[in-house]
């Protein structure tokens, strides 16, 4: 059973999951520190990460599974200029916009790894 969620599909799904909540945390500390004088604002990389992981050529799945086993998203100071007088570059809206849209894709995320799941189910239990 260990084999079957643990399939590159899986461990996508997996790190995914990672890169939103970790999306979501750095957001949220984003919107705390709106008003704390000098504060960049941080984003996540982790689409550009998987892309390039994605688009390598690999002779086996092994390998693949393992970099996708082994992918970390990263944080991205924002450095351009201020929009506040205080040297902080938060935009609220931006944040709250981002936000949202993090948090639809959790939604569908999960969707994605429970239908996996129970396309695994439904072939174990052959069928039935």
């Amino acid at each position: 059973m260990g084999d079957f969620l643990n399939n590159i599909s899986m461990q996508l799904l997996q790190r995914s999951l990672d890169a939103v909540w970790f999306k979501q945390k750095i957001i949220s500390n984003n919107i705390a520190n709106a008003d704390t004088s000098g504060y960049k604002s941080k984003s996540v990389e982790f689409e550009n990460i998987l892309n390039n992981i994605l688009n390598d050529k690999y002779t086996n799945s092994a390998l693949i599974k393992e970099k996708i086993k082994n992918i970390k998203a990263k944080v991205v100071e924002n450095n351009t200029s201020s929009t506040n007088e205080n040297g902080n570059n938060v935009s609220l809206d931006e944040e709250n916009i981002e936000l949202a849209r993090i948090q639809i894709q959790y939604e569908y995320l999960i969707s994605s790894l429970t239908s996996e799941i129970n396309r695994l189910k439904y072939a174990i239990n052959s069928g039935k």
